[in-house]
């Protein structure tokens, strides 16, 4: 990636998950360079979140970042040039406030 810069061993952001207990949550990232797509998926997993919604319908996880205006940014998948992004992309720092977003897709 392109705006790689150097992490300390202790990546730790505050993660928020819609529609559960989890609120403000301390996450260790592991690698700041991992897709929006993989954070995703790797956050699902280990908080277990459910992958259909009570009537079955897919869910869609979005990553977004808490600004200092109250309002959500949501991070996209990928830039304008289809280019994968990561969490380096949108230059989320340690301690930076992310909320992930559950959108049941309907069928």
């Amino acid at each position: 990636m392109e705006n790689k810069q150097d992490y300390d061993d202790e990546f730790i952001v505050n993660l928020t998950i819609d529609g559960s207990p989890y609120e403000e949550v301390e996450v260790k990232v592991t690698d700041p360079q991992k897709t929006i797509r993989d954070q995703i998926a790797s956050i699902v997993a280990v908080f277990e979140l459910p992958k259909l919604d009570n009537g079955g319908n897919p869910i869609q996880y979005l990553l977004g970042q808490f600004m200092d205006d109250g309002e959500d940014k949501i991070l996209e998948f990928e830039d304008v040039d289809g280019r994968e992004q990561a969490l380096i992309d949108y230059n989320i720092q340690p301690g930076d406030h992310l909320h992930l977003i559950s959108v049941p897709i309907a069928g």
